[in-house]
């Protein structure tokens, strides 16, 4: 597991961004593939919400791009006993499709959200 972040007033030297804990059923090479997945999420989406805010279209859809295009992890073969992602639920791979799906739309989305502050800011 990961260690446990510090938080305010704790006495810790440095704060850490909270994260999730790792699960115990995938190997090691699984979990940090996968962790270093998740954080590239995460610094993805609040870049992604500032430049739509921002009317920063490019960064918008580029952020979006990046998301749907990233290299999705396979499912396993029927045979392949010893594949890395075999631990890996089925709902895994359905919300991997999902988020590939969904950050499509938003790079779609993110073009009107631009397009509306721009019409708010210069009518």
């Amino acid at each position: 597991m990961m260690p446990a972040c510090a938080t305010p007033g704790s006495g810790a030297g440095t704060q850490h961004a909270p994260r999730l804990p790792e699960p115990d059923y995938l190997l090691p090479l699984a979990r940090k593939v996968l962790h270093e997945r998740m954080e590239r999420h995460g610094r993805d989406m609040p870049q992604l919400l500032l430049s739509v805010v921002l009317l920063q279209r490019d960064v918008a859809a580029s952020t979006a791009a990046r998301i749907a295009n990233e290299p999705r992890v396979s499912r396993p073969p029927p045979a392949d006993d010893f594949a890395l992602n075999r631990a890996l639920p089925e709902r895994f791979f359905v919300l991997q499709e999902d988020l590939r799906q969904r950050a499509k739309a938003v790079a779609e989305l993110t073009q009107t959200c631009v397009a509306c502050h721009s019409a708010y800011l210069n009518p």
